[in-house]
């Protein structure tokens, strides 16, 4: 697409805008029922070792994280199955008012490519819920008819400003069936408090884990 940036060293220098979107491991909040992050520092900065080593556990959806197809169904793909072009796409973020769920008339103007990446920035990221470590049940989520317009757009990726795509205690999880059922990934807990909507390029790398059904990213956005 004419609007991406090059993505050679030389072009990379001229890049005019790069937007980390990911939240700190240590920052967000924790979906409830998930293992909290923890760091263990083994050797301190300041121990007699002479060295820092530390022990982390946490959920393989802590944070900004990829959900993969894997994540509901033994039979889905996991995060190796994935090609590494997939985490590196076209991406548009659009700004969504209100506090209700997204509908699908939110996407009737949205041209998509097939493919792409689509970023939702909801009243999410005016909060900062994903800055707030005490989890937030009221969060903007994403409705079943909007995420059917996803899949009939081709999208390749669909992202949050939150841990989920689906509402809170809603343990059927049809949001999340619709999309990765049909191959779309979902990139979740994003930090799109100082992104404006527009189109990037979207490099979203997932830990190389085994068998992963999700993991923890490092997301930014760039044009």
């Amino acid at each position: 697409m004419a609007w991406l940036p090059e993505l050679s060293l030389e072009g990379l220098k001229h890049l005019n805008e790069v937007y980390d979107i990911s939240v700190p491991l240590g920052r967000a909040p924790a979906f409830p029922g998930d293992r909290s992050y923890h760091q263990e520092w083994l050797a301190g900065p300041d121990s007699d070792a002479g060295y820092s080593l530390s022990a982390l556990s946490m959920s393989s959806h802590a944070a900004t994280h990829l959900d993969f197809p894997s994540h509901l169904s033994s039979a889905g793909l996991s995060q190796e199955s994935c090609h590494i072009g997939r985490f590196i796409i076209p991406a548009e973020v659009i700004s969504i008012s209100g506090a209700g769920p997204i509908i699908s008339s939110c996407l009737h103007s949205f041209q998509a490519a097939k493919g792409q990446a689509l970023l939702f920035k909801t009243e999410n990221s005016q909060r900062g819920l994903m800055h707030d470590p005490s989890f937030c049940r009221d969060y903007v989520f994403l409705s079943s008819d909007a995420a059917e317009l996803c899949v009939s757009y081709g999208l390749g990726l669909v992202g949050i400003d939150y841990l989920s795509v689906d509402r809170f205690e809603d343990e059927s999880l049809p949001v999340h069936h619709i999309l990765l059922e049909r191959d779309v990934l979902i990139l979740e807990g994003l930090d799109l408090c100082s992104v404006p909507q527009g189109r990037y390029l979207l490099i979203c790398l997932p830990l190389s884990i085994e068998n992963a059904e999700a993991s923890p990213v490092r997301a930014v956005l760039v044009r």
